[in-house]
């Protein structure tokens, strides 16, 4: 067997050619793994909201609560479904919620951004979603034109508590930020439902509401009966189910990743295969003398081959490095028709799919020249 020795010392005396080369490797799976990072970020944060005890009810053939319009008769007969969770005093555990996307201009760069506004009843919204807590100032009062924002929002926005929002025709005071436990709910901005209906005139519409019943078992067997039901009309699903569809849209962009890193990957290919030709141009004495001493075609196929893949496993390994910094990097960017603060994940798929398409680009790019260094002629090549 011919030392790696032999394949390292080549490496450093070409050093200049074996980093242009692997660089090609590094921008693949860096480019690679920030974009599964991204589809495990928004995963994440879908796993995580929603509470498997509620169930979410919107129009039938919704898909997206700003795509559903439910009217008050519609969510009366919903929230008297059997099923539904009471208090003590025999209230139905039902949250109304009033959901937009409203356009404002950001007084700092005088560019336009998306806000997304739920309107609530309190208290009874802080019954069914039972994992908001405030996390600084304090909770919205009625009638009062008051908000309360999520914490990824203000993250983003750098809102301040005592900050005036305009929405519609009048000014709110932001007073509080809520976590949500790291949900989509953390990108939004509440306000109390009446309010922000008369504002928009939306009064008597909804866009969903949401079910609270007492273990998830329940809330399953709820959901499927309203939307087996013929009378009401609905789609009902648990909200766990709901934004397990949301992180659904994402393996879309998985495999356009992996589609992209393909393409990107050609040129990776042909780079190394080049380079590698040229080594073993010149280095086709050195390849006639091994076999002349005795080392086989196989093991001179092996060192070229092992040669190539060292190539791409150091640009692999800095294309790794480069793509895991940006493990942890909170963003906003949208789904459907939300948007959703979200940190970059790097996990063990995103690696292990980043090292896969190192190997296999070096073996593609490395056997080529490696069977040509194999069928040299050893005393032609001395002549």
């Amino acid at each position: 067997m011919i030392p790696v020795a032999y394949n390292y010392r080549n490496l450093f005396v070409r050093w200049k050619t074996t980093a242009m080369t692997a660089l090609a490797f590094t921008l693949v799976v860096a480019s690679l793994i920030a974009m599964q990072a991204f589809v495990s970020g928004v995963q994440t944060v879908c796993a995580t909201s929603g509470e498997p005890e509620n169930v979410l009810v919107m129009k039938l053939g919704a898909t997206d609560e700003v795509m559903s319009q439910l009217d008050s008769a519609t969510v009366t007969e919903v929230e008297n479904a059997e099923g539904v969770q009471r208090d003590s005093s025999g209230r139905a555990l039902a949250s109304r919620e009033l959901y937009m996307v409203i356009t404002q201009q950001d007084p700092v760069t005088n560019l336009p951004h998306m806000l997304q506004v739920r309107g609530v009843m309190l208290p009874v919204a802080l019954d069914v979603h039972r994992t908001l807590t405030i996390a600084s100032g304090r909770m919205l009062q009625r009638n009062q034109g008051e908000l309360v924002i999520g914490k990824g929002l203000q993250r983003e926005r750098n809102f301040q508590l005592g900050q005036v929002l305009r929405m519609g025709r009048k000014n709110w005071r932001i007073v509080g930020v809520f976590d949500a436990g790291g949900s989509a709910f953390e990108t939004e901005i509440w306000a109390d439902l009446g309010e922000l209906a008369s504002q928009f005139r939306r009064e008597g519409i909804y866009n969903s509401v949401v079910l609270r019943t007492p273990t998830p078992p329940a809330a399953e067997e709820l959901a499927q009966r309203l939307a087996d039901s013929r009378k009401l009309q609905v789609n009902a699903q648990t909200e766990i189910a709901y934004y397990k569809k949301q992180a659904e849209q994402t393996e879309l962009i998985r495999t356009a990743s992996l589609v992209i890193a393909a393409f990107m990957g050609i040129g990776a290919v042909f780079g190394i295969t080049n380079t590698m030709f040229a080594a073993i141009g010149q280095r086709i004495k050195d390849i006639a003398v091994m076999r002349i001493i005795g080392f086989t075609r196989r093991e001179i196929l092996v060192c070229f081959l092992l040669e190539a893949l060292l190539i791409a496993a150091f640009g692999g390994l800095c294309g790794a490095a480069l793509g895991y910094a940006i493990n942890g990097v909170t963003v906003n960017s949208g789904l459907g028709a939300k948007s959703l603060a979200f940190a970059f994940k790097v996990d063990r798929q995103a690696l292990l799919t980043g090292a896969a398409f190192t190997a296999a680009m070096g073996f593609i790019g490395g056997i080529l020249p490696a069977l040509s260094a194999m069928r040299v002629r050893p005393l032609e090549s001395l002549r």
